[in-house]
């Protein structure tokens, strides 16, 4: 999540090495049930959706595109089950990630909304989706939106979309999907096209440990849960137009990243808040003068040090007390995910399939390592690493990617179902 820099990104590499709560340690294949842990909330009685399921229809049948193989990164390989409309990734090893997605992410590409999917991957094979929110009875409004995933040691994952649910469960097993604390109320915004629409809400979570987890909407209000309980949220929403603007509603990804359960930041347009063990506040001053309407993301590999992605961009804050100025590391894409599990290792990627690594002081130019997608379009990419380093790429299409610095070279080409889609250069 960092942005560009060479003097204060030397920097980093001086840092200690974050000890992540995401370990490298293996974890049981994908099949195997574990104990559920404690939940973030005790479910109220009332009926959980009806569950009419609408799935996802199979990708379509259309013309591959090569992928020049590119070291450390495996070949594209196929979609993964539900088959698209995947919005949040969360590897704790090289052999346990779980993605999430389906719900209204749907209605992008077939224009039905389904139940909200996850799948864990062994290393080798995805799992059979397993479901987080039963497909509800349209019109409900509140059909689950974009979901983000977190997962830490156990397993222990937690799962928030923009419909206002929150739900943990292993990665397999889930609790009914329960509703986030009532928040203050926020400005009305004209942009807001209501809850459940496809699109229209936004939200991120991370969850350092089994007893700490915070969230933040695009409306500008932060949840925290510690030690079995829910603070009081806190609402910095001001209306679109002020000096410090929180982007009300936008359409683009929001970010947070908690190196630990006494530090967090969150990103939400151009405003930046952070958790101090105590409480969230809201930075005087923008992280950068305009973020790209897809969205920003931040990640953060110590409690000072973090870097923010948007666009072609990409800045960072070192413990100095500011922001570095914006610079443009992937010309012409649309970054919209970063994981920095090391001060010395980062991958970012973009909405076109183009992937970005740091070393501790430099950033490589983008590779493509993924079809761009031709479906999920608007949903973008994702990706999350462990220290190893080893790191997971998705797509909105379900198109994924891995990478393994030690493994064997990939394929002299991979190819995946793409068609012409004109998509941003890597």
């Amino acid at each position: 999540m960092s942005r560009s820099r060479t003097s204060a990104v030397c920097a980093c590499a001086v840092l200690s090495v974050l000890v992540a709560a995401c370990s490298g340690a293996s974890r049981p294949a994908a099949v195997v049930r574990h104990a559920i842990h404690p939940r973030l909330v005790t479910p109220t009685t009332t009926t959980p959706p009806t569950t009419t399921t609408t799935q996802p229809t199979d990708p379509p049948s259309t013309s591959p595109v090569s992928i020049p193989a590119v070291p450390g990164w495996s070949a594209p390989l196929t979609t993964l089950p539900p088959g698209g409309g995947i919005t949040s990734v969360s590897c704790l090893s090289d052999t346990y990630c779980i993605s999430a997605g389906g719900g209204a992410n749907q209605a992008d590409a077939a224009g039905t909304t389904g139940a909200g999917l996850t799948a864990s991957w062994d290393g080798e094979t995805w799992s059979d989706p397993s479901t987080y929110y039963p497909a509800p009875t349209a019109p409900s409004g509140t059909w689950p939106v974009r979901p983000s995933l977190s997962c830490t040691s156990g397993p222990f994952c937690v799962i928030v979309d923009g419909s206002g649910y929150v739900s943990n469960g292993d990665g397999t097993d889930w609790i009914t999907p329960v509703t986030l604390p009532t928040a203050p109320t926020l400005p009305d915004n004209p942009a807001d096209p209501g809850v459940g629409h496809p699109g229209s809400r936004q939200a991120a979570v991370a969850c350092p440990t089994q007893k700490f987890c915070a969230f933040v909407s695009n409306t500008g209000t932060a949840y925290t849960w510690r030690n079995g309980s829910w603070l009081t949220p806190q609402s910095f929403g001001t209306p679109v137009g002020a000096s410090n603007a929180t982007a009300l509603y936008a359409q683009g990804r929001v970010g947070i990243s908690c190196p630990n359960q006494s530090s967090c930041t969150a990103v939400v347009g151009t405003t930046v808040l952070d958790w101090n063990g105590a409480q969230w506040s809201q930075e005087p001053n923008p992280w950068i003068l305009a973020a790209d309407p897809h969205g920003v993301a931040v990640s953060c590999s110590t409690p000072t040090l973090c870097a923010v992605v948007s666009g072609a961009y990409l800045s960072y804050r070192n413990g100095t007390g500011g922001w570095s100025t914006p610079r443009s590391i992937d010309p012409g894409g649309v970054l919209d995910s970063i994981s920095c599990p090391l001060p010395t290792f980062c991958a970012a990627s973009d909405s076109g399939g183009s992937v970005l690594t740091f070393n501790g002081s430099t950033w490589t130019a983008p590779v493509r390592v993924l079809p761009a997608p031709t479906e999920y379009v608007t949903l973008g990419t994702s990706v999350d690493c462990t220290e190893a380093p080893f790191c997971m790429v998705i797509s909105g299409d379900g198109d994924y990617t891995t990478y393994d610095p030690t493994a064997a070279p990939p394929a002299a080409s991979g190819s995946l179902p793409t068609t012409t889609t004109t998509s941003p250069t890597g």
